[in-house]
């Protein structure tokens, strides 16, 4: 029993990283390396529509002439000397009917390529 007590207490002493007071030197190197490849295809159709209708008009009228007053025996009238009324106008109707098809097709390959390298070092007493 003293033999198994013994060599587990060396055990535990050999075991230990460092003891109180030893110095230790970490010098660590960590080289990383990815590829990422992808394919994406594209098969895009947009389809649009557009109906407009349309009316528009415009009228004007216009009155040219002078206001007389004529004297007659007493009386009193009054008349229009060269009077011309002018009356014009304008419509437009239409319709307007579009439709439209766009279609993306094609194929988008990518590479990605990433590297990296890491060093750690440290030391010390303990």
């Amino acid at each position: 029993m003293k033999k198994v007590l013994g060599l587990a207490i060396l055990a535990t002493l050999f075991a230990s990283p460092a003891l109180a007071g030893e110095t230790f030197v970490l010098n660590q190197w960590t080289v990383q390396q990815s590829r990422t490849e992808s394919d994406l295809n594209i098969d895009n159709v947009t389809n649009s529509t557009r109906t407009q209708d349309y009316n528009t008009s415009s009228s004007k009228i216009s009155i040219d002439g002078k206001l007389e007053t004529e004297y007659d025996n007493g009386k009193v009238g009054e008349f229009f000397q060269d009077f011309t009324i002018q009356n014009s106008g304008a419509e437009l109707n239409g319709s307007f009917y579009e439709e439209m098809r766009t279609r993306v097709w094609g194929t988008i390959n990518s590479i990605v390529n990433s590297y990296s390298t890491t060093r750690e070092s440290s030391a010390g007493i303990r």
